[in-house]
């Protein structure tokens, strides 16, 4: 082969070597995007409870208005719940039953913990104020992540995933079998907890909206 046929062979393989890389770095990105989004912080290595995990993890850049049943089995407290998040990093999460309405209030880097039958706040998140549900305030999805992930480590049989429609959402479940019996952990496909059924509490989805109620940043009624 003469040196210029050489030269141009090398150059066509290079040229092709590019299209390769560039269709590599192109090609089906969003699809991947979007698998990463749900993909759990930390995973567990199991696949059923990995796709509930990555959902819960995946909650904080939804905007919603979600309203919640909580029946707390200890002293058979029920209250609801309702969890509004908003653009700017902000959430508001409000428990009410017959002794207490509390509010708790995320803005960027505020906090505070509002009594709103008092109409006072305090400048933090006081999950003290609501000690009779045995609930953290974030108990919409952050808190039953590091639940679920416990469970995990817990569990003695293989969990069982499934789909079911809970408050007229589709929702993503998986119950996890762990000693003294089986907990139901669901989720909905952005992240917001949807079912919750344990030995403690019951926290079921009620109603939902995309749109986020801004009235529930207010620090009273």
């Amino acid at each position: 082969m003469s040196p210029t046929l050489r030269v141009l062979n090398r150059l066509g393989i290079i040229s092709l070597a590019a299209v390769c890389l560039a269709g590599c770095f192109t090609g089906e990105r969003p699809s991947f995007n979007d698998a990463a989004e749900t993909a759990p912080i930390v995973a567990t290595g199991n696949q059923a409870i990995d796709d509930v995990l990555g959902l819960l993890d995946s909650v904080d850049g939804a905007q919603l208005s979600a309203g919640y049943a909580i029946e707390t089995k200890f002293n058979s407290v029920s209250s609801t719940g309702r969890v509004v998040q908003a653009s700017g990093r902000r959430t508001s999460v409000t428990i009410e039953n017959d002794e207490r309405a509390v509010r708790f209030i995320l803005e960027g880097p505020e906090r505070r913990t509002c009594d709103l039958l008092e109409g006072v706040c305090e400048p933090t998140l006081n999950n003290a104020r609501i000690s009779d549900t045995q609930l953290p305030y974030d108990f919409y999805a952050p808190a039953f992540a590091a639940r679920l992930r416990a469970d995990a480590n817990r569990r003695i049989d293989d969990p069982v995933a499934y789909d079911d429609t809970i408050g007229g959402q589709a929702a993503t479940c998986v119950d996890v079998a762990v000693t003294g019996g089986v907990k139901t952990y669901c989720a909905l496909d952005n992240g917001l907890l949807a079912r919750f059924v344990g030995a403690d509490v019951t926290i079921e989805l009620s109603s939902y909206s995309p749109e986020p109620d801004l009235t529930a940043f207010e620090s009273s009624r």
